[in-house]
């Protein structure tokens, strides 16, 4: 079994436990161990649904979308057109609902692909792909079509290889057949070059667990 079908199989399992680190309302033990394991998931989800919004009519091409969280905080932010991309018919169904339930169903699009197979007439303001590169055997060529699908920013996470945590998530994933990986800070920079992205236009910002490349395109 590939990487692809291993991470499939993981998160149609795992969609509605990875939707409700999201939520406000849980009890007090989940909320604790949550903050104390998966805190970069909220941060990262404010940070990018801050920095994205454009000034003008914008677009956003969200990769491995998920249960729609950030679709639909950017829909309701003002972007015109949202597009999710996701390998998990569970996740895209998640997504689907909230949509529908937010009212958001005339800005939002769901396609239930790979990213490499992924086709689209138009170019995006915004490309997201968080919790994303955690997952690639080959995350050149992903990064590589967000830059062509892109004619304004790439907001993506990377996972830190040196990190306390890391280990434990390792294991985690082993035991659960998925399948992960981890970067450091000279990786992110080098495939952002290979994809044709200048250093002069690409930040990183530090979350502790995560990177978040904020990168212009062109």
């Amino acid at each position: 079994m590939n990487s692809r079908q291993l991470v499939h199989n993981y998160f149609d399992r795992a969609a509605r436990r990875f939707d409700a680190i999201y939520d406000a309302e849980k009890p007090m033990a989940r909320r604790l161990a949550e903050r104390l394991f998966r805190r970069v998931v909220v941060e990262r989800f404010h940070l990018i649904c801050t920095l994205a919004p454009c000034g003008k009519e914008w677009t956003v091409l969200d990769v491995g979308c998920g249960p729609g969280r950030y679709m639909m905080a950017l829909a309701q932010a003002g972007a015109a057109r949202v597009v999710g991309v996701d390998i998990s018919a569970s996740m895209i169904e998640l997504a689907r609902q909230k949509i529908v339930q937010a009212g958001l169903g005339d800005r939002c699009e769901f396609s239930l692909t790979p990213f490499a197979e992924f086709r689209d007439d138009e170019l995006f303001d915004v490309v997201v792909a968080t919790g994303y590169f955690d997952y690639l055997e080959n995350p050149l060529a992903d990064l590589t079509r967000m830059v062509r699908y892109c004619r304004g920013r790439i907001l993506a996470s990377f996972p830190k290889r040196w990190e306390l945590r890391v280990p434990i998530r390792k294991v985690r994933f082993l035991l659960a057949r998925g399948f992960v990986r981890f970067y450091n800070r000279g990786e992110v920079l080098g495939l952002f070059e290979a994809a044709g992205v200048g250093l002069d236009r690409l930040a990183l910002v530090d979350l502790g667990r995560d990177w978040i490349a904020v990168a212009r395109v062109p």
